[in-house]
């Protein structure tokens, strides 16, 4: 299969419902993600500088 063959298949199987529903899904997502992923990387950078001020003691 080449692929433009691929993509018109695609194309033709794939609907702006399916769409709208994957985007719902992600905004739904984000108010969970957001704040999981900057607490992580604030223990991890806090992590770090504990490190270092222990290491430069």
């Amino acid at each position: 299969m080449d692929g433009a063959t691929t993509a018109s298949t695609i194309a033709s199987i794939v609907n702006a419902e399916m769409l709208q529903g994957v985007l719902n899904e992600i905004l739904a997502l984000l108010p969970v993600v957001l704040p999981v992923s900057i607490t992580f990387i604030g223990i991890r950078k806090g992590l770090s500088f504990l490190t270092g001020a222990l290491h430069s003691a």
